[in-house]
């Protein structure tokens, strides 16, 4: 059967891309000839507006061609377009009025951002990271040179400490959005309220490993420490809670380098326990799968117990916390937890990529 004008050029349309002159044309004979803007727009693969824009154009200016768009061209050679780039490659941290000023005549700051753009550079919010050292890296490569073929991940255990505030930035900052009118902006109720001091908060420690995790254990702070801070023997007291209970011969253990984690009465007891603890370069939260966990739980509690934002200061508020704390671990899901073990390989490929130094994780 004999296609009609227009009909193959439609249907190899792309979307949302500009209709070409020769569809423009077909939209125009098709109309003419009695055809309908709705049945058009189905042919054109495009909406009903676009069908009367393009007829009225084609009223209005006699012509099925782009008309002129508005903007004034930026007027500067690839010469200096391409001195913009290597300035912006060079100094990444430089603001827009930093280029500028290292340019003979230079453009306004949106003709910048456009010139960079066309490179594919644009501003972005840099990502946080711990320091590292050449020599930090350089261990954490070789590790990841001998585990890059590992898949016994069944058999490690992840573990880590968190300090989980009630305020803190993970959990508050869902509470920094409300449902209100413009009129109420300043209602006492309706504020993000952001306290001047550190409000509650608890150092917590947990385990997890593939198919299952230990209970959070609330970690209690040392009165013989000078500060009553945490100290090696309260890290021993969470792991004869927590880690004792489920750990079995043949298992390895995987602690970061914390001072309190290699102690030399921390190194005492996990001989003496006979547990065996892996060789962790310093440095590396982001090769650690339990850490994505710590916000899980963050956003798990205010979640499941809004109510705790606007809770006092009490031993009773206390409690509470610590009770929704050990609640949301318990509601946390188990796939989750084991698919971001499961990620070890593609954690220690990336850091092998990196040469030991940051990834993506």
């Amino acid at each position: 059967m004999e296609r009609s004008f227009g009909t193959v050029i439609s249907g190899n349309r792309r979307r949302k891309a500009e209709l070409s002159p020769e569809q423009r044309a077909g939209i125009v004979s098709k109309h003419e000839s009695g055809q309908s803007p709705t049945k058009l727009a189905r042919e054109f693969a495009c909406a009903r507006s676009t069908i009367y824009d393009t007829l009225e154009r084609f009223k209005q200016h006699d012509t099925v061609e782009s008309l002129p768009r508005s903007g004034r061209p930026i007027k500067i050679s690839p010469r200096a377009r391409r001195q913009i780039y290597q300035l912006a490659r060079r100094y990444p941290n430089w603001s827009y009025l930093a280029l500028r000023s290292r340019l003979p005549n230079p453009p306004s700051k949106s003709s910048l951002r456009l010139i960079l753009i066309k490179y594919g550079l644009r501003k972005r919010r840099s990502r946080k990271r711990i320091p590292l050292k050449p020599s930090g890296a350089l261990k954490r490569y070789r590790f990841a040179l001998k585990y890059r073929r590992f898949r016994a991940w069944n058999t490690w255990i992840f573990s880590d400490e968190c300090s989980v505030e009630r305020h803190s930035k993970t959990i508050g900052s869902s509470s920094g959005w409300v449902w209100r009118f413009t009129s109420e902006a300043y209602r006492r109720d309706l504020v993000n309220i952001v306290p001047h001091v550190r409000d509650i908060s608890q150092m917590v420690w947990a385990a997890i490993w593939l198919g299952g995790r230990s209970d959070l254990v609330v970690m209690e702070r040392d009165e013989l420490a000078p500060r009553n801070g945490y100290t090696a023997r309260s890290y021993i007291d969470a792991l004869n809670e927590g880690l004792v209970p489920h750990y079995t011969p043949g298992t390895i253990f995987q602690q970061d380098n914390a001072k309190i984690h290699t102690a030399d009465i921390a190194k005492s007891w996990f001989e003496s326990h006979g547990i065996e603890v892996v060789d962790w370069p310093a440095h590396s939260p982001d090769m650690n799968p339990i850490e994505p966990v710590w916000r899980l739980l963050k956003l798990k509690v205010f979640s499941m117990f809004p109510e705790l934002i606007g809770m006092g200061k009490s031993e009773a508020d206390w409690q509470y916390f610590i009770e929704c704390l050990k609640a949301a671990w318990a509601a946390l899901d188990q796939a989750t937890i084991d698919s971001l073990i499961l990620s070890m390989p593609r954690r220690l490929e990336a850091l092998r990529v990196a040469r030991g130094w940051y990834t993506r994780y």
